[in-house]
């Protein structure tokens, strides 16, 4: 018993002391290196493995996929780790491993398992690996929409004419917020509110009008906001700025969830950018932000309030 548990520990002690084991600690070492040499020019693909390389290299080598260049300093950072532990293992074990030099023959063994060793793990990483599901952007118009009260209004337009919802009957309505001196975002809300209004065939377009409240009603006068309307088109587009009493934007603002405030020192107005998009019955049906994606959505929408149209109404406003 004593005898037979003193062999095995003789030869674990052998294994470690001797060079087999640095042997194989310095080739696996070595395979990886090059595994990570190779992967860092791999080209990425369509494949599994392809995707595996692509994601691999945006992890570790800070690839980016858009221009196929690498962060270098990733890769050398990467692969000079092996490097180092080899020349730890080296210092630990340089006599035994001066005397492989001499015979290289005699590593043969530990060279082929660390090959054995590292082409499996090259394998099972790509085999493993379960590429990310494409992130879906469906608007999915039917199942998104609600119906909720919209709150009436009468207000000015640019052209000097009372607007209310109730002036456009059996129309969908786009109903946003801008101001005419604003720089930042009121030219994209203006701009998305057309994108999406392009989208639809002609027919459709007819079935639509843009309103859009003033968040600076001191300010924006008709005139200003008719020369504004005139820079936009808005009149190609049935659009309408519209204006009034503070006491009447305001409280009807904040009903319509458009944040803002005025910044002090800037004097601008700092807002949020919302649509809401109202059904041919005057309740809001949508609401949409600014986005790379929402103007084509805002399109479905709109197709799908245009649709109801001409069909019985099967939705009921709720608070």
């Amino acid at each position: 018993m004593n005898s037979h548990t003193t062999t095995i520990w003789d030869r674990v002690e052998q294994y470690f002391s001797g060079p087999r084991f640095p042997s194989f600690i310095l080739c696996t070492l070595l395979l990886f290196w090059l595994l990570m040499i190779t992967l860092a020019f791999m080209p990425s693909g369509e494949s599994q493995l392809g995707m595996f390389v692509e994601d691999f290299k945006r992890w570790c080598f800070g690839y980016d996929p858009e221009t196929g260049s690498i962060n270098w300093m990733y890769v050398i950072t990467f692969t000079i780790q092996p490097l180092m532990i080899a020349l730890v293992v080296w210092f630990v074990w340089k006599d035994p491993l001066a005397e492989v030099f001499k015979n290289p023959r005699k590593i043969r063994p530990q060279a082929f398992q660390s090959a054995a060793v590292v082409l499996l793990a090259g394998l099972a990483f790509p085999l493993l690996y379960d590429p990310p599901e494409e992130p879906d952007y469906q608007f999915r118009a039917e199942e998104m929409r609600r119906s909720v009260d919209s709150p009436s209004f009468n207000l000015i337009n640019h052209n000097e004419e009372e607007i209310g919802l109730d002036s456009f009957d059996d129309k969908v309505i786009i109903l946003t917020s801008v101001y005419a001196t604003c720089g930042d975002t009121c030219p994209m809300i203006l701009d998305q509110a057309r994108d999406a209004i392009d989208l639809l065939e002609d027919h459709e377009r007819d079935q639509v009008v843009l309103l859009a409240i003033t968040m600076d009603p001191e300010q924006d006068t008709p005139e200003l906001l008719n020369r504004t309307a005139g820079f936009y088109d808005l009149d190609e587009y049935n659009g309408h700025l519209l204006t009034g009493d503070p006491e009447v934007i305001d409280p009807l603002l904040d009903r319509l969830s458009i944040e803002r405030r005025r910044n002090e020192q800037t004097g601008e107005i700092e807002h949020v950018n919302l649509f809401h998009l109202i059904d041919g019955d005057g309740t809001m049906a949508y609401r949409f932000a600014l986005g790379d994606n929402q103007a084509e959505w805002m399109a479905e929408a709109l197709r799908v309030l245009i649709r109801e149209l001409d069909t019985p109404k099967a939705y009921s406003a709720h608070e």
